[in-house]
């Protein structure tokens, strides 16, 4: 998967997070903002979507990506 392609699938942070949030796993079954993950990967949206390119779209890897990320 090439960077080119996911900034396609993902022109804005918005539509990561509705993915992201759809892939939740979390018992929550309403969430009234952000969770951390995406409040730490807001600030970095760029170089999320280089990791989601780099590992295929794995977004387990992601989540442990943003994290790990300080």
């Amino acid at each position: 998967m090439t960077i080119e392609e996911v900034k396609e699938e993902f022109p804005t942070f918005d539509t990561f997070a509705k993915m992201f949030c759809t892939n939740c796993k979390s018992n929550d079954w309403y969430c009234p903002s952000y969770c951390n993950t995406l409040l730490k990967a807001q600030g970095r949206f760029e170089r999320v979507l280089k990791k989601y390119a780099e590992y295929d779209g794995d977004l387990i890897k992601v989540n442990s990506y943003i994290k790990r990320a300080k």
